[in-house]
């Protein structure tokens, strides 16, 4: 059955050839699932709080107002969300503490200056300019990207939202100007967040033709051996090894071809540009 492939501890599938198809790789733990949980959900409820302050002149932020009864209510669960989002943060770092004891931290993540040729490489092939596929290893130069854009951005709003939930004792440290600047720049980051989630991530993970509707990777932490085979072909070669022959085709999703999906997403995107550079981008000095 899916999902129950047997693996040895580096991850090498040990199924038989003609069953390979139908199984699936772990890439991620119950730790990081949880952590992944609690980010999406706490961002979505800050975003959804928070917005409504930064575009407080739109008459949908009056209409989230509403719903949570008051500003002053929205604002509470406003707060909540941060403190979750803040025990995220410390959950994952004593995970890293943890991994350290052990000596079983993965440096995988780490950026290199591969990641920039990958990058290159990468736009070359989507733009047909390069014949052969990029190969990455665990992580993509993309996954790597927006890792370290939400440890980034969870230190700025962090630090920043710290500074505007408490501006009277802030003042007592910084110049009024700081905290000023602070609130654009916690706005805007929210903003960033926001839009990476909405185009990049969400495609990524739930719009790719190779994965469509969903890759089931954020919730059971397993990577199907097609999205495996696609995106790191690197740890595929090392986990599948030669159970499998070269001219097996394993890109076998659904969706991989479908010209109406690919233009039906096409057009969605581009709506998602075109309403974002009209209605968004002129508040983000606000």
């Amino acid at each position: 059955m899916a999902g129950k492939t047997p693996s040895d501890a580096a991850g090498r599938t040990t199924a038989g050839t003609g069953e390979l198809l139908a199984h699936w790789t772990m890439r991620f733990n119950i730790h990081a699932r949880l952590q992944h949980g609690l980010l999406a959900v706490s961002l979505g409820v800050l975003m959804l709080t928070g917005f409504p302050i930064k575009f407080a002149d739109k008459a949908w932020a009056a209409a989230v107002v509403r719903l949570f009864g008051s500003f002053e209510g929205m604002l509470a669960v406003h707060l909540a969300a941060a403190t979750v989002l803040a025990f995220t943060a410390v959950y994952y770092l004593a995970t890293l503490v943890v991994a350290g004891a052990r000596r079983q931290l993965d440096y995988a993540v780490l950026p290199r200056l591969r990641d920039f040729s990958d990058f290159f490489h990468h736009l070359g092939y989507l733009v047909g300019r390069r014949s052969d596929a990029p190969r990455f290893g665990k992580f993509t130069w993309w996954e790597k990207f927006e890792f370290w854009a939400v440890v980034w951005g969870t230190i700025i709003m962090g630090l920043s939202g710290l500074t505007l939930a408490f501006p009277e004792y802030a003042a007592q440290y910084v110049p009024r100007w700081v905290i000023g600047v602070l609130r654009v720049a916690h706005s805007n980051e929210a903003l960033l967040a926001f839009l990476a989630v909405l185009v990049g991530h969400s495609f990524a993970v739930h719009f790719s033709p190779l994965v469509f509707p969903s890759s089931s990777v954020w919730y059971n932490g397993r990577l199907s051996l097609a999205q495996l085979h696609e995106d790191h072909a690197l740890v595929y070669e090392t986990a599948v090894g030669d159970n499998l022959p070269p001219s097996h085709d394993v890109r076998q999703g659904r969706w991989s071809n479908s010209r109406i999906l690919m233009v039906a997403e096409l057009l969605v995107y581009a709506a998602i540009v075109v309403g974002v550079y009209y209605s968004l981008i002129p508040l983000i000095p606000q």
